[in-house]
Protein backbone atom coordinates (compact mmCIF):
# COMPACT_ATOMS: atom_id res chain seq x y z
CA UNK A 1 0.00 0.00 0.00
CA UNK A 2 1.52 3.39 -0.93
CA UNK A 3 2.12 6.01 1.72
CA UNK A 4 -0.33 8.90 1.74
CA UNK A 5 1.28 12.29 1.06
CA UNK A 6 -0.66 13.86 3.92
CA UNK A 7 0.83 11.29 6.30
CA UNK A 8 4.35 12.15 5.15
CA UNK A 9 3.71 15.89 5.46
CA UNK A 10 2.15 15.60 8.90
CA UNK A 11 4.93 13.34 10.15
CA UNK A 12 7.70 15.67 9.05
CA UNK A 13 5.78 18.71 10.35
CA UNK A 14 5.45 17.10 13.78
CA UNK A 15 9.15 16.19 13.80
CA UNK A 16 10.23 19.72 12.79
CA UNK A 17 8.02 21.40 15.39
CA UNK A 18 9.36 19.09 18.09
CA UNK A 19 12.97 19.68 17.07
CA UNK A 20 12.43 23.45 17.12
CA UNK A 21 10.84 23.04 20.55
CA UNK A 22 13.88 21.05 21.62
CA UNK A 23 16.16 23.87 20.49
CA UNK A 24 14.12 26.43 22.42
CA UNK A 25 13.37 24.31 25.48
CA UNK A 26 14.95 26.75 27.96
CA UNK A 27 12.92 29.62 26.48
CA UNK A 28 9.78 27.51 26.73
CA UNK A 29 10.38 26.79 30.41
CA UNK A 30 11.14 30.40 31.32
CA UNK A 31 8.65 32.28 29.14
CA UNK A 32 5.41 30.32 29.07
CA UNK A 33 2.86 29.59 31.73
CA UNK A 34 3.05 25.82 31.14
CA UNK A 35 6.84 25.96 31.28
CA UNK A 36 6.79 27.74 34.62
CA UNK A 37 4.30 25.15 35.87
CA UNK A 38 6.74 22.38 34.85
CA UNK A 39 9.55 24.20 36.68
CA UNK A 40 7.47 24.48 39.84
CA UNK A 41 6.42 20.81 39.76
CA UNK A 42 9.73 19.21 38.74
CA UNK A 43 12.46 21.75 39.46
CA UNK A 44 14.90 23.28 36.98
CA UNK A 45 17.05 20.24 36.13
CA UNK A 46 14.27 17.64 36.05
CA UNK A 47 11.89 19.99 34.26
CA UNK A 48 14.37 20.62 31.47
CA UNK A 49 15.08 16.91 31.13
CA UNK A 50 11.37 16.01 31.09
CA UNK A 51 10.63 18.62 28.42
CA UNK A 52 13.52 17.41 26.28
CA UNK A 53 12.31 13.81 26.57
CA UNK A 54 8.81 14.86 25.48
CA UNK A 55 10.17 16.77 22.48
CA UNK A 56 12.48 13.90 21.48
CA UNK A 57 9.60 11.43 21.74
CA UNK A 58 7.44 13.71 19.60
CA UNK A 59 10.18 13.98 16.97
CA UNK A 60 10.58 10.20 16.94
CA UNK A 61 6.83 9.68 16.50
CA UNK A 62 6.76 12.24 13.68
CA UNK A 63 9.63 10.57 11.84
CA UNK A 64 8.08 7.13 12.32
CA UNK A 65 4.80 8.46 10.96
CA UNK A 66 6.49 9.97 7.91
CA UNK A 67 8.39 6.75 7.20
CA UNK A 68 5.24 4.62 7.57
CA UNK A 69 6.57 2.72 10.58
CA UNK A 70 3.40 3.67 12.46
CA UNK A 71 0.04 4.28 10.78
CA UNK A 72 -2.49 7.01 11.59
CA UNK A 73 -5.92 6.02 12.82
Amino acid sequence: MPIDRDQILMGYAIAIVCLVGLAYSRWFLNSTRKGRWILIKLGPANGLMALRVVFLAGAAVGICLALDVIRPL
